[in-house]
């Protein structure tokens, strides 16, 4: 690849940026000289897109090339990149990945074409404390995503995978990081992120971020401001005590999209706002956590974790509903938790000899839902090519119903090698209770018990190339658990067929993953008696290709590709929001000691909206890029987003109503950052 013909194009349209930035660079020219070599890289150090040691796939610290699955990581330097602020700008770049609308008020993620709204991890355990939010990246020091399946670690659902959120942690480090950054549609975010010793066994961290803007949307616009300090203490050698509490509030305005006519989306402006100019979503959770190791002796490790999570949320939501003429009905939806709450408790216990590791678990996860919901079905029809934007009548939140599910799980992975081959085995069993008050009626029960397994085979072909097989099953409740229907009587299940190929190169420098995988899915229906009436079945199979690291020391890159045949067996549509192909190419060039040039494209195949295929969405094309200049404790950084100006469909909230609730994606979007390092 010709490297000088690469970086021109990047050259000549952020040129504008680069000149900003050499003139602010004069200014701090007298401060860099007094700054010693070493100061300057501890004020902005790159750590590469390469993560060898992710622990999502098994738990434990099994090198990458000898996971039975395909696991993706998006490094802290990759996100510093891209210019990621929120969990959704930062998965991008992740083969077999991609967002959805989310109802225009949260992350929602679909994995090789499941959703994966409830997949959600924090260090390993389940996070739904900002489940209807816009997750912040504050205090992450990196993404790690398994793919398929993964039932057998980590108990109900994860049908095409889950994501898990790994926290910054207070290390004994002494350094403030404060960042500030504007941007398009009066973008504002401010950023700190403080660690200090606070004695040779004590150590603290804290993590603050105000995050606030309008949007590409009329009438649409956010509010965020999120806190998260954290306390490690090492009371005794092999002992590890970390303390976690995170805050966050939320204001915003949910996006509900487009209505669509005639199999196609409304073809406005970008932004086209049919919602009520008085709709909201304010949400505050709170969520503490406690994570103790101790390293008994060389062999022996126990890890126990406890999370507690509290959210209370109320949105207002006016959503289209059908299209007659030119004409879309509305209704306003308002729910509300009061509160969501959720307690997890996980111990692990790990022996690991030369050639064995053994991992003995032990969870239990409730979630207590307290539902208020209200709706108003006699809005006024809109003109769906000239919508006028209006305040729209408030229902009010009124008591609907009470939720409790609750899953006890037991587990344990064996992984043995022998000379190159390595066997892995896991089986999970977990039971399962579900139980539901609606306001005014008896009370509802579900419960029933589960068991998972994964068994994967990997051979090392030398010390840096490894092929594998694996085979797993997980169980998923209906509706996640979070609603009891007597039609849906009967736990999903979802079983995992994949081979695939790991590779060092470069000196471990550059990571690449190939796989060929295969995913059935039987979602039983039943009558009011629990009897299996139907069976819906899926079939997901496809080919993913993955690269990240270094082509050299200066060159990080990040690629992917991934091709899904999806379908519903029975009448060969695809699913809702599915795309059959996704490519994503990032890549950044450090010039010399001051510049730093990047970009990227991203490309989202055809999909539909609906599950019969009514709405097509079309395919798109996004280019992104970027140019970050450093000097001593200084940092400053231009990212620029779909500066092509595509329009083109972000994606459909699921389900029917989804036909008539599509979301246009940003147009061309910049923001500009300044970071300094005490």
């Amino acid at each position: 690849m010709n490297i000088r013909l690469a970086l021109s194009p990047l050259a000549l349209a952020i040129g504008g940026a680069l000149t900003a930035m050499t003139t602010m660079s004069n200014v701090m020219a007298a401060e860099d000289v007094a700054v010693d070599e070493t100061l300057q890289v501890i004020g902005h150090q790159y750590e590469g897109y390469a993560e060898h040691m992710p622990q999502s796939g098994t738990k434990t610290d099994v090198e990458w090339l000898d996971v039975p699955q395909a696991v993706s990581v998006v490094t802290k330097t990759e996100m510093q990149d891209r210019g990621a602020v929120r969990l959704v700008d930062a998965l991008d770049g992740v083969a077999g990945v991609n967002n959805t609308l989310g109802e225009g008020s949260r992350d929602q993620f679909v994995i090789r074409g499941f959703d994966a709204l409830n997949d959600m991890y924090r260090d390993g355990m389940r996070d739904d404390g900002t489940l209807q939010s816009y997750r912040s990246l504050a205090n992450i020091e990196r993404v790690e995503v398994v793919k398929g399946p993964a039932g057998a670690l980590y108990g109900r659902g994860s049908a095409g995978g889950i994501i898990n959120l790994v926290t910054k942690r207070a290390n004994g480090d002494n350094f403030t990081h404060v960042n500030g950054s504007v941007g398009s549609n009066n973008l504002f975010v401010g950023q700190v992120d403080s660690s200090m010793a606070l004695s040779d066994k004590v150590s603290g961290r804290i993590n603050v971020e105000s995050r606030q803007s309008d949007s590409y949307v009329d009438h649409v616009d956010s509010n965020d401001f999120f806190i998260a300090p954290t306390i490690r203490v090492l009371p005794a050698d092999g002992h590890t005590i970390d303390l976690d509490v995170e805050y966050a509030h939320q204001e915003l305005v949910p996006y509900r999209g487009v209505p669509s006519k005639n199999g196609k989306p409304v073809d406005v402006s970008e932004s086209t706002f049919y919602g009520g100019t008085n709709d909201y979503q304010e949400s505050d959770s709170i969520r503490v956590g406690v994570n103790y190791e101790w390293l008994l002796n060389s062999e022996w490790a126990w890890t126990n974790r406890a999370a507690y999570n509290h959210i209370e949320l109320e949105q207002k939501g006016t959503r289209q509903g059908t299209v007659t003429g030119n004409e879309v009905s509305q209704t306003v939806n308002n729910f509300g938790y009061d509160p969501r709450t959720t307690t997890t408790l996980q111990s692990e216990l790990v022996w690991e000899t030369d050639s064995n590791q053994m991992m003995i678990g032990a969870d239990y996860n409730q979630i207590n839902i307290d539902l208020t919901l209200a709706s108003d079905k006699t809005l006024p029809s809109k003109d769906i090519y000239n919508p006028v934007a209006g305040p729209t009548p408030d229902p009010g939140f009124k008591p609907f119903r009470d939720n409790t599910t609750t899953t006890t799980g037991v587990y344990i992975q064996d992984v043995y090698t022998f000379g190159d081959l390595s066997v892995i085995g896991n089986v999970r069993y977990d039971s399962m209770e579900l139980e539901q008050q609606k306001a005014g009626s008896a009370k509802e029960n579900l419960d029933d018990d589960k068991v998972s397994y994964r068994g994967g085979l990997v051979y090392r072909l030398n010390n840096d190339m490894s092929v594998y097989a694996s085979l797993a099953r997980s169980w998923q409740l209906p509706y996640s658990g979070i609603y009891i229907n007597p039609k849906l009587a009967e736990f999903f299940h979802t079983d995992l067929k994949e081979v695939g190929a790991k590779a060092y190169l470069l000196d471990n420098a550059l990571m690449l993953n190939a796989a060929i995988f295969q995913i059935d899915q039987e979602q039983p229906e039943t009558n009011i008696d629990g009897d299996v009436v139907n069976k819906i079945e899926a079939r997901h199979q496809g080919i993913e290709l993955e690269a990240r690291g270094q082509f050299t020391e200066q060159w990080d890159i990040s690629v992917g590709y991934s091709y899904l045949d999806a379908e519903n067996k029975e009448t060969g549509k695809k699913p809702n929001d599915v795309s059959d192909h996704l490519f994503s190419l990032w890549s950044t060039y450090q010039l010399d000691d001051n510049w730093r040039l990047g970009g990227g494209v991203k490309y989202v195949g055809d999909r539909y909206a609906g599950n019969d295929e009514a709405v097509a969405l079309g395919d798109y094309t996004t280019v992104d890029l970027m140019a970050a200049y450093t000097t001593g404790r200084h940092k400053v950084q231009a990212n620029a987003y779909n500066v092509l100006n595509e329009k083109y469909i972000l994606g459909a909230t699921n389900g029917t109503s989804g036909t008539n609730q599509i979301g246009y994606g940003a147009p061309a979007e910049f923001m500009l950052s300044y970071g300094y390092q005490f």
